[in-house]
């Protein structure tokens, strides 16, 4: 407990000190506060399929027949280019085979970035929403604390009353009991010499009588 001016004038300024750290801790971390960006990444565009149903039919090369007049002719130049043909439908199968298996991974990768960053935007929205919080939590420290410092404050000026009351009250029975005591032995000291008075009249007397005796 303090018992001296110094020692009040020490706390004081270690209140003030403590106040001032806290301060400075909360303003700190209110800066640090998170902040979604203005240019959060978005999801990729869709895939393009505008060809997909194009290249599903085309990609199959059909050769001319080998009919009428010039039928042997054809014939033979199709005996000619099958080969090439034949190599350039498989590329074109190849192509399209590709193509119809990377749309759905297209589509499912887009479908897993958007989701992801959904849960990423949501995530950080909640973290923020918290670091609000508790700053706001942390804002209401001082404050409660200030209460209740006055609340035992209270208490304390309440008890020390009621001490002070008590010890009044004391002291007042003590007083009146030393009075009463007082009183009591004037009055034995009256009685005392009263009947030490009525002892010397009465040797008085009896000397008297022996002497008339």
């Amino acid at each position: 407990m303090p018992n001296s001016p110094d020692d009040l004038e020490a706390l004081t300024a270690e209140r003030a000190a403590a106040d001032l750290a806290y301060n400075d801790a909360l303003t700190r971390l209110d800066r640090a506060i998170q902040r979604l960006p203005a240019d959060f990444p978005q999801p990729p565009p869709v895939p393009d399929e505008h060809q997909v149903t194009p290249l599903n039919t085309l990609w199959k090369i059909d050769m001319p027949p080998a009919t009428g007049v010039a039928g042997p002719f054809v014939g033979a130049i199709r005996r000619i280019v099958a080969p090439l043909f034949e190599q350039q439908q498989a590329f074109n199968a190849a192509i399209v085979d590709h193509v119809n298996r990377t749309v759905p991974v297209a589509r499912e990768t887009r479908a897993a970035i958007e989701s992801t960053l959904t849960v990423m935007r949501d995530t950080i929205s909640e973290l923020i929403g918290f670091q609000g919080l508790l700053v706001e939590f942390l804002q209401q420290v001082t404050p409660y604390v200030d209460t209740r410092d006055r609340d035992v404050a209270g208490l304390l000026r309440g008890l020390s009353g009621a001490i002070n009351g008590v010890a009044d009250e004391v002291l007042k029975r003590s007083e009146a009991t030393l009075a009463r005591d007082r009183r009591h032995d004037m009055r034995v000291e009256a009685l005392e010499a009263t009947v030490a008075a009525l002892r010397e009249e009465i040797a008085g007397l009896q000397r008297r009588d022996r002497r008339d005796a």
